[in-house]
């Protein structure tokens, strides 16, 4: 008897089927049977542990669950008890349990992301001004994932975030006022943000920083400032800064950067 037959002969339910698997196992003398009745009672035992911690995986069928017909990879115990402990406390309005809950079902701890409930939870913890839940439901705006396409909406989270000292969003936010996506292009704002998040000591902060002064983009074009902005960015770890500084260094050495090509490149 193969897996399929095993499983047809099951009720749908965790409880029940702990029962009759048990007694199948039990009576079953073929070998290569047993085992495949006790791979599948194990996973059914899975199952009833998750709904029990109220950790039932999203997008994924009881019975593609214990066939192993699903990609979703049983979490070990301490990950398990945390999910259970986070889920409890979002559950009583804690912002930073909720957006931490968000994170892990994004990340697919508990099968296919449900956005519903990430946008839910998301929406509770920024409504408490948690930071990092106004970035991340500014980002399922701008991009229409859980809730309807929106870029001022976008906007409205990413500004309140940045208020509260976010550098994401402040980098959103430059990207976003740059004419990348969604929002009027507003090369002062976008310097503003990228200026922002590098006070903040962010590396892309101080990237973007100083590709704004090596274009002119929202500030008086000023390459030595460039070159300072993206060498700190290096220094702090950008993995983008160093071929751009060399490229800015050779610009400003052999000293053919002039007013008419800052014109031109934007």
């Amino acid at each position: 008897m193969n897996s399929y037959e095993i499983a047809e002969k099951l009720s749908g339910e965790p409880e029940k089927d702990i029962e009759i698997l048990t007694a199948m196992m039990l009576a079953e003398k073929d070998r290569e049977t047993k085992r495949s009745i006790i791979e599948m009672l194990d996973r059914v035992n899975d199952y009833a542990h998750l709904v029990e911690k109220g950790l039932k995986p999203s997008g994924v069928r009881y019975m593609d669950f214990i066939l192993g017909d699903c990609l979703f990879e049983m979490p070990d115990d301490e990950i398990l008890n945390t999910l259970a402990d986070t889920r409890q406390k979002a559950a009583d309005g804690d912002a930073a349990a909720q957006y931490s809950l968000a994170m892990y079902l994004l990340g697919g701890a508990l099968g296919f992301p449900d956005y519903s409930e990430i946008v839910d939870l998301l929406g509770k913890s920024a409504a408490k001004d948690n930071s990092d839940a106004l970035y991340e439901l500014g980002v399922c705006y701008m991009n229409g994932e859980g809730v309807p396409l929106d870029y001022k909406e976008a906007e409205k989270c990413y500004l309140r975030s940045a208020e509260l000292g976010n550098v994401d969003a402040m980098i959103a936010l430059g990207a976003a006022y740059r004419g990348g996506k969604g929002l009027a292009e507003n090369p002062a704002a976008s310097f503003a943000m990228y200026k922002a998040a590098a006070d903040k000591g962010c590396a892309a902060g101080y990237l973007h920083t100083g590709i704004c002064y090596f274009n002119g983009t929202g500030v008086e074009a000023d390459i030595e400032k460039a070159i300072e902005c993206v060498k700190t960015a290096e220094t702090l770890g950008s993995s983008d800064a160093k071929m751009l500084l060399k490229r800015m260094q050779r610009y400003y050495e052999e000293g053919d950067l002039d007013a008419i090509e800052i014109a031109a490149r934007n």
